[in-house]
């Protein structure tokens, strides 16, 4: 049966809003968690003062590199970021990698296997225990309920070419890899001083080429907080990739398309 009828935005008003009555009073909880969250992220990326929104496509080179992996929500949170940062990797031919943040390793994995030349560093806690006994503020304490910290990579071919490390990244001694390190990801502690404790070991770390990946810029607020507190302070923007979790700070200038 063909029809002509044309269908606009203003036509399903009245069934998004009465969809949205029903599903609020149904699962108010998932109502605050899912809806309300997501507003208040596109509100965070469209009023950070000081870093600048890109899409993933203003890259330019972003659409050569081809990378798999499993389809999975652990590695980076949605399965997109973790594959831009794998494909971000070859791009910007990053042959050292310093994670901080190791969780059960799938990040980890995932860039040692797609990127066959690069040697990557993981730092996470010695265990459970050691939760007690850290110097500053943790999140996320769900995940530490259990501890098979790099789980996903032992026992792969991809395991020789991956260090597990241990220790406190507020106290551990990042010195062994000043200035030779060409990616550091983010994705420890998400608290503000964690996170600027990080970030400063990871300035320390970076080679001239250096970039520096932050996941969850949207979704915490510390993190949040303190790029936009540190981007006015240093010599290249750090910018945001839409659709995505990731902040990016490039010690050499990203060759990122114009739209002007």
């Amino acid at each position: 049966m063909q029809s002509n009828k044309s269908v606009l935005n203003r036509h399903i008003v009245p069934i998004v809003l009465r969809g949205l009555i029903r599903n609020a009073l149904k699962d108010p909880h998932a109502f605050r968690r899912r809806l309300l969250k997501g507003i208040f992220v596109e509100l965070k990326r469209f009023s950070s003062p000081n870093i600048q929104n890109i899409e993933a496509s203003d890259i330019v080179g972003i659409d050569k590199p081809v990378v798999t992996g499993g389809v999975t929500r652990e590695a980076v949170g949605p399965q997109y970021d973790s594959l831009l940062l794998a494909a971000l990797c070859q791009v910007l031919d990053c042959k050292t990698i310093f994670e901080i943040g190791t969780f059960h390793g799938e990040t980890a994995w995932l860039l040692a296997h797609n990127k066959p030349d690069a040697r990557i560093y993981t730092l996470d806690l010695p265990g459970i225990n050691a939760t007690s006994q850290v110097k500053l503020e943790l999140t996320d304490l769900d995940y530490f309920k259990t501890w098979n910290r790099g789980v996903k990579f032992l026992g792969t071919p991809e395991q020789d070419r991956i260090t597990q490390l241990y220790g406190d990244s507020a106290t551990f001694d990042f010195s062994p890899y000043r200035g030779s390190i060409d990616l550091v990801f983010i994705d420890a502690s998400h608290s503000y001083s964690y996170v600027k404790s990080d970030t400063q070991a990871a300035f320390e770390m970076l080679s001239e080429q250096g970039i520096i990946v932050w996941d969850d810029y949207t979704h915490y607020p510390g993190i949040f907080a303190l790029l936009n507190e540190l981007a006015p302070q240093l010599d290249r923007q750090i910018v945001h990739i839409l659709g995505t979790r990731f902040a990016i700070y490039s010690r050499s200038e990203l060759n990122i398309r114009s739209h002007k």
